[in-house]
C-alpha cells in the first residue's frame, strides 16, 4: 500500500520483482482491513516518514490480529526517516523503491519465519539472494556455536577424542541441510534425493571440502577455542557462498573462488568466535573445577590390600 496511489504499482512491482505476481497485492489503506484473507506479511508504504490516519489504522490493525508488516517510506533515505518508530517491527527509507530492493526485501525476510522463507523465495524471484544470504548466514553461525559448546566439554580430556568425531559428523550434516534449503530457494522442486545428489554433485566429490580444508589447515595446529569456532564458521561459509553462486547463477566453483570466501569467512568467523566466548566465558567453570566434578560421577578406585610381610 501507499498514501500516494501512483506509487502503488511501483511498490508492489519491486516486492514482485518486476512485473504482476499473484502472491503480491496493492491495497489502498481503507480497503486493507476488510479483505477476506489474511497477508502473510504487510508492506506499509509511505511518502512520507510519519503516517497519514489511514495507515496508522492498519498499523494498528495488524497488531491486533498478529499481523507482521515492514513501514516503507518512499522518497527518501534520510536516517531519520528510517528509523523505526514505537511498536513497528520494521522500517526501511529508500530514495527510489526499485532502485533499492535490497533493504526492503532483508527486512521482510527478517519478519518472515522459519521455513516459510523458502517458499518466498521459491515463488519470488527478488528474494532468493537475500533467503540464500541468511541461510548461509545461520548455519554459519549455528556451527560456530556447536563449536563453542564441544570446544567447551573438550576441556575435559576424556570427552575430546568423541566429540572431535561428532564435530565433523554434526558440521558436515548442517552444510549438507544448508545446500538443499539453497536448492530449494533457488526454486527448484525436484525429488529430495536426487537434490542432494546433484549438490554432492556439485561439491565435486570432495572438492570442496578438500579446497576449505587446505585453506584453514594453517590454523588447526593453533591451540585455543577461538580458531575453533572461527574455523568451524568459515568452512560452512565458503560452502555456502559456494554453493549459492551455483544455485542462483549457475557459476561454477572453482579454488580461487572458495580461497575468496574462505578468507571472507575467516574475518567474519574471528569476530563472532570472540562474541561468542565472551558470552559464555563468565559462566563456564575452569576446567579443573569440571574435572573434578566429572570424576565424582566415575566409579572410585577401590585399592587393593597389601600383602602381609610379616612372619
Amino acid at each position: 500500500m501507499h498514501d500516494a496511489g501512483a506509487a502503488v504499482a511501483q511498490t508492489a512491482e519491486a516486492v514482485a520483482g518486476g512485473g504482476v505476481h499473484p502472491y503480491v497485492v496493492a491495497v489502498d489503506p481503507d480497503n486493507a482491513q476488510r479483505r477476506p484473507t489474511t497477508p502473510l506479511i504487510l508492506v506499509l508504504a509511505s511518502a512520507t516518514p510519519d503516517l497519514s490516519v489511514p495507515m496508522k489504522a492498519v498499523d494498528e490493525h495488524c497488531i491486533r490480529t498478529n499481523v507482521p508488516r515492514i513501514t516503507l517510506i518512499v522518497g527518501t533515505d534520510a536516517p531519520e526517516a528510517g528509523a523505526r518508530r514505537v511498536a513497528e517491527q520494521a522500517r526501511v527509507a529508500v530514495l527510489d523503491v526499485m532502485n533499492a530492493p535490497r533493504a526492503m526485501t532483508s527486512a521482510i525476510v527478517g519478519l518472515v519465519e522459519g521455513d516459510t522463507r523458502l517458499a518466498v523465495a521459491a515463488a519470488l524471484p527478488v528474494f532468493r539472494q537475500v533467503d540464500a544470504d541468511a541461510i548461509v548466514d545461520e548455519t554459519a553461525k549455528a556451527n560456530a556455536s556447536f563449536a563453542v559448546t564441544t570446544g567447551l566439554a573438550e576441556t575435559i580430556p576424556v570427552l575430546t577424542a568423541p566429540l572431535n568425531l561428532g564435530d565433523m559428523v554434526i558440521l558436515t550434516k548442517n552444510q549438507l541441510i544448508m545446500g538443499y534449503k539453497i536448492t530449494l530457494a533457488a526454486g527448484r522442486n525436484d525429488d529430495p534425493r536426487s537434490m542432494l545428489t546433484e549438490i554432492l554433485g556439485v561439491i565435486g566429490g570432495g572438492f570442496m571440502f578438500r579446497q576449505v580444508a587446505r585453506q584453514l589447515v594453517g590454523l588447526i595446529p593453533v591451540a585455543g577455542l577461538l580458531p575453533k569456532v572461527a574455523i568451524a564458521y568459515a568452512g560452512t561459509y565458503a560452502m555456502g557462498r559456494s554453493l549459492t553462486a551455483w544455485a542462483l547463477g549457475g557459476t561454477e566453483i572453482t579454488a580461487d573462488s572458495l580461497s575468496r570466501y574462505t578468507a571472507e569467512g575467516l574475518d567474519r568467523g574471528r569476530e563472532l568466535a570472540q562474541q561468542l566466548i565472551g558470552q559464555v566465558k563468565a559462566g563456564v567453570p575452569s576446567p579443573a573445577r569440571s574435572w573434578q566434578r566429572l570424576r565424582g560421577w566415575l566409579p572410585s578406585r577401590i585399592p587393593r590390600p597389601r600383602p602381609n610381610t610379616r612372619a
